[in-house]
């Protein structure tokens, strides 16, 4: 939840307006949503640029995650995660070569509140979003074409192994290769938009202690990964590790795919077909060949676990956004925050399918904006689901609810997705992690 509480002190630009973009994935990067606050509600006379270098600000919030496991075992545990962030923002000028005008620098800290003891606790991320303004009449559009994130996180899975503690660092820096602009400003109620998918990423992953070693259970061993997404939620993927194995996986439109991975001894390719129809029951047909000194190969028939009437989702990947229109009263949720002229409710709802990872997320997102561009309150839910690739049975429920407060903002920037999907950049290896599979 998101509580705008304007201070007299902080020194910003007596007017400024809003524009606000977003996209979603089952580990959240924040996408931009820039609004700002300023006095009286939502005019056509747009004077003031709302981004240019020298805007700060600064908000926070509580997230909580909950991992339950269908079946929990002594090294698989439900848990609840807790934590209040703190993030501070400023708009500067985009060093030479950045894709964008404008860099919006955010800077996260993290204070745990209730410590699950397992998985990953965040510590620390920056983020930089690279962003142009488009003013056209009296109308003024934010576009994002890029982002880098830096996330630090400890690993308190491999910490219970001893010689820790072990500190989880992901690298991620994402072209967008088709630029995702937000709703201009002013609103207008009724307006829809998709946002696109369409990605280039360069991923750099490492898990040690202070001495530079890694977890002896070996699951989150060091790596590097290229990722291309399409706007249908198709993608591909090629990892190598720091020990020499190499991974690749892809995903087509149609929800079929395959992934393979190489070690120095051997290699296992499981291939997922389309949903079959025997005796009255879907199955998913799953193939999984492994070649060491032979080659084997083991047929399976999972269970069809896919939400869309049994057949995967078209897209695959999709993030609609609506704005709603005047809001007449606000969520109880949203209690305690600052009213302003001429609220408005943009909703916007992302679903997520991987077939080869086997697993989906449902993220609903309601965000409700003063006329003039304030953000007064914002509530997120995010459900994802975690099954058995081979056998189709459900194996882990991960949810997550984002709470924010906004402190001595006259310029707030919204995180899209929520702060705590931000170090689960990569969809296709989300469910993987939470299985411990790293």
């Amino acid at each position: 939840m998101k509580h705008a509480v304007l201070s007299p002190d902080w020194n910003m630009r007596p007017k400024v307006q809003a524009a606000s973009i977003g996209q979603m994935a089952l580990r959240l990067l924040p996408l931009a949503a820039l609004v700002s606050s300023c006095g009286g509600g939502g005019s056509s006379n747009q004077s003031s640029p709302i981004l240019e270098v020298g805007m700060q600000r600064q908000y926070g919030g509580t997230v909580t995650r909950s991992v339950v496991y269908a079946n929990p075992t002594a090294t698989m545990q439900s848990n609840t995660l807790v934590y209040t962030f703190l993030e501070k923002q400023s708009v500067q000028q985009a060093a030479n070569g950045a894709p964008a005008t404008f860099d919006v620098n955010s800077a996260y800290t993290y204070s745990v509140v209730q410590d699950p003891g397992v998985g990953t606790v965040p510590l620390s991320q920056t983020v930089d979003t690279y962003e142009n303004l488009r003013i056209a009449g009296d109308s003024q559009t934010v576009t994002t074409v890029g982002q880098k994130v830096v996330a630090v996180s400890n690993d308190e899975t491999s910490n219970a192994l001893g010689n820790g503690p072990y500190t989880e660092t992901s690298t991620t820096t994402s072209t967008f290769t088709t630029p995702r602009e937000g709703f201009p400003y002013p609103l207008q109620t009724g307006a829809t938009m998709t946002t696109p998918q369409s990605e280039t990423q360069s991923i750099t992953f490492t898990d040690v202690n202070a001495s530079g070693s890694a977890p002896s259970n070996g699951s989150n061993v060091g790596y590097t990964t290229t990722r291309s997404e399409n706007d249908d939620g198709s993608f591909s993927y090629q990892s190598t590790y720091v020990n020499g194995n190499t991974s690749s996986r892809t995903q087509d439109s149609n929800g079929s795919g395959s992934e393979t991975f190489t070690s120095a001894t051997s290699s296992t390719t499981t291939t997922v077909g389309l949903p079959v129809t025997a005796n009255g029951a879907n199955t998913i047909p799953v193939t999984r060949s492994v070649t060491s000194t032979t080659t084997t190969d083991t047929n399976y028939s999972a269970a069809d676990w896919y939400p869309d009437n049994g057949v995967p989702n078209s897209p695959l990947v999709l993030q609609s956004r609506t704005v709603v229109g005047p809001a007449s009263s606000l969520p109880s949720e949203c209690g305690g925050a600052v009213l302003r002229p001429n609220i408005y409710e943009i909703d916007t709802t992302t679903t997520a399918l991987n077939t080869v990872a086997a697993s989906y997320s449902a993220t609903t997102t309601r965000n409700f904006s003063a006329g003039d561009g304030a953000s007064i309150c914002q509530l997120s839910t995010e459900t994802t689901s975690a099954y058995d690739l081979l056998t189709g049975a459900i194996s882990i429920h991960d949810h997550d609810h984002n709470r924010d407060v906004a402190v001595r903002d006259q310029l707030l920037r919204q995180s899209w997705p929520s702060p705590l999907l931000l170090w689960h950049l990569d969809r296709d290896s989300c469910a993987d992690r939470l299985r411990g599979r790293g």
